[in-house]
């Protein structure tokens, strides 16, 4: 009988302490309230900044992008006008003191986007051309009168010279089955093609002989080049600066009034402006590559090419022959290629320097199925 009470005692025991113990496994701790809150989620350039602050706190010193700030504080809020801001996400740090004289360190990441309503650029079509419905086409550049264009699809992706007038290839060379083309563009007599998730940018005499491969570190999308500077998108809201062997130099985050403009694709540098297709869409964005504002936007007509459902058939290449005050573009297994006349394109005065800027990540670089 002892030893039956005994066992009972022992096991209510141990269901007691299993019990308090699963009971502080499960609990978690109280979240610490935040003491400084934005009053928005995104402010534009020029606007000033509002955060709302906890009745307990008292601020000491604020910093914006690590330089201080004399913000004004008044019934329970704290402003300020930052003197000089970017567009993308800058860091705000506010210390201070709670009313049981603890010190604290609020770190909050503010968006900020373009103060710029980009306006809209008209387009007259001059010319259709003939083109291959079987190009999955990623990248279309001129070099001294002749027509490179860039496929993409593992199995199918090539580098080409095009006969503009009739869209028959004058000739070809074809990627590893691995690989996924991605843009192109000539820059002195060689031709520097992207690959999507391989990392390998692909380097071409203008004969289309193969010299050597580089290797970058994000997906490949779009490029482009102004003078010895490449500039190349990876399918987020980023422009990325490199030297001619890919070195990286600086990066640009590319917002509109209305937030970060991501799936940035097939890029043209167009006097001083850098023109990117918005992936499945029929957009066509002008970036002023110094600030990453967008400042002008192309909507090409969705029925154009006619009968061509350019939904999945997406809006993809751009190419600019020197001289011109015209664009060409097509797209993914389009049937035809367009010459049009974009006249307020070249009305600004063109752009002398591309300036290089650090700028914060704004996104990762996207994961999708580009097919």
């Amino acid at each position: 009988m002892r030893r039956t009470y005994t066992f009972l005692l022992l096991l209510l025991i141990g269901l007691t302490i299993g019990s308090c113990r699963q009971k502080q496994e499960t609990t978690s701790p109280t979240p610490t309230p935040s003491l400084v809150r934005a009053t928005k989620t995104a402010y534009a350039i020029g606007d000033s900044i509002t955060l709302q602050l906890d009745p307990s706190f008292r601020v000491n010193a604020v910093g914006w992008d690590n330089r201080p700030v004399q913000p004004i504080i008044s019934s329970g809020l704290l402003s300020f006008k930052p003197a000089t801001a970017t567009v993308g996400y800058h860091q705000l740090v506010i210390t201070g003191q709670t009313t049981t004289q603890k010190q604290v360190s609020d770190t909050l990441q503010i968006d900020v986007w373009s103060d710029v309503i980009p306006r809209r650029l008209a387009y007259t079509v001059l010319q259709t051309y003939p083109h291959q419905r079987s190009s999955f086409t990623q990248g279309l550049a001129f070099y001294n009168d002749v027509l490179y264009e860039g496929t993409g699809l593992n199995g199918q992706s090539k580098l080409m010279k095009v006969n503009l007038s009739d869209g028959a290839t004058i000739q070809s060379i074809d990627l590893p089955s691995q690989f996924f083309g991605e843009g192109i563009t000539v820059v002195n007599d060689h031709i520097y093609q992207l690959t999507w998730t391989s990392g390998q940018c692909f380097y071409y005499t203008t004969d289309l002989v193969l010299k050597k491969t580089f290797v970058y570190h994000t997906q490949g999308w779009g490029i482009t080049h102004r003078d010895t500077t490449l500039i190349v998108s990876d399918g987020s809201n980023r422009l990325t600066y490199y030297s001619l062997d890919f070195q990286k130099l600086g990066e640009t985050v590319v917002y509109d009034n209305q937030g970060p403009v991501t799936n940035l694709n097939e890029l043209e540098y167009v006097n001083g402006y850098v023109l990117a297709n918005v992936w499945q869409t029929n957009r066509i964005v002008q970036i002023d590559p110094a600030s990453g504002k967008v400042v002008g936007e192309l909507r090409i007509d969705p029925n154009l090419p006619a009968g061509v459902n350019t939904n999945n058939d997406v809006l993809n290449g751009i190419a600019y022959r020197p001289g011109e005050q015209a664009l060409y573009i097509t797209g993914k297994n389009w049937p035809s290629l367009f010459r049009i006349q974009v006249k307020a394109l070249f009305e600004q005065g063109r752009r002398q320097t591309l300036v290089l800027q650090d700028a914060l990540p704004a996104s990762k670089p996207l994961s999708v199925d580009r097919t």
